[in-house]
């Protein structure tokens, strides 16, 4: 899928390639103000503490792999998170949504992108 297109972001599309293309298990400097980690890992075996400011959990669905959408899955990706630190998933499943909640964070739906009608946006309070 071409998404630089698809959201008329041309003139972001260096930073797009660049963070498709850079190696695992290294700290990138995308941009001046934006840099990636990619991690390769599984989620039981998580431990940072206050470490990211932005989590994209792109799992399989909860049908999928259900063992992944856990109380215990978003614990882990809570204490991860710094204070403020926002947590974002196409899925939008009530079941989802009050695991998140159970856990503390705040969470809110969103407009989902094509073909999706939500998306959930969880923030650590």
């Amino acid at each position: 899928m071409n998404f630089i297109s698809v959201l008329k972001a041309e003139k972001e599309s260096e930073a797009f390639n660049k963070i498709h293309s850079v190696s695992w298990e290294e700290k990138h400097q995308v941009t001046d103000n934006f840099s990636i980690l990619k991690r390769k890992q599984f989620f039981e075996d998580i431990d940072d503490v206050e470490a990211f400011n932005l989590i994209y959990f792109d799992a399989f669905g909860a049908r999928v792999q259900p063992e992944l959408w856990t109380e215990a899955i978003f614990t882990k990706m809570y204490n991860a998170l710094k204070p403020n630190g926002i947590l974002v998933t196409y899925s939008a499943k009530g079941s989802v949504r009050r695991a998140m909640i159970a856990v503390g964070f705040a969470v809110e739906r969103l407009p989902g992108p094509p073909g999706k009608r939500e998306m959930l946006r969880a923030i650590k309070k």
